[in-house]
């Protein structure tokens, strides 16, 4: 390269704005990311949104005949929330003992939500145990699993 050919293209470098000098499609990359970290935010946050609150709701009771019959299960139920309603629809078993089936979905029916954009099927399971000692209890792990152990065992005096 001459030396005039080597200037020439020294100055025509040094003559461009800054923001030229960098590599091309850096500023585009940024740009890109910066659009799709935005988008991810906002779709965990209408994700979020969009889970049901559970506000109210009756305590599940195991059911009495089960508890004598000493029976014990799991019932999966399906069930829709309509929009601003907040009440389960269209409550179906899925799975479960026929002696639990119809206190799960009694229960279910009792059930208040909150957030009207939590608008479709969800489901949900009832764990119903016999309590071998200690206090009867019921545990909501959110609305998806309902742990029954509120009856004790029958003590058989001769």
């Amino acid at each position: 390269m001459s030396a005039i050919a080597f200037h020439y293209a020294y100055r025509r470098k040094a003559a461009e704005p800054a923001y030229n000098l960098q590599r091309e499609g850096v500023s585009m990359n940024i740009r890109i990311c910066a659009v799709l970290c935005f988008a991810a935010a906002l779709s965990i946050t209408v994700a979020a949104q969009s889970e049901p609150v559970l506000v109210s709701a009756n305590i599940p009771r195991h059911p009495p005949l089960a508890c004598q019959a000493r029976i014990e299960g799991v019932v999966k139920l399906t069930f829709v929330l309509m929009g601003e309603a907040g009440e389960p629809t269209n409550v179906e078993v899925i799975s479960g003992h026929p002696m639990l089936k119809d206190a799960a979905i009694e229960n279910v029916k009792t059930w208040k939500f909150r957030n009207a954009f939590a608008e479709g099927k969800y489901e949900t399971t009832f764990d119903y145990r016999i309590a071998s000692s200690g206090p009867q209890k019921v545990t909501f792990e959110s609305f998806h699993r309902v742990e029954v152990a509120t009856c004790l065992p029958v003590q058989w005096q001769p």
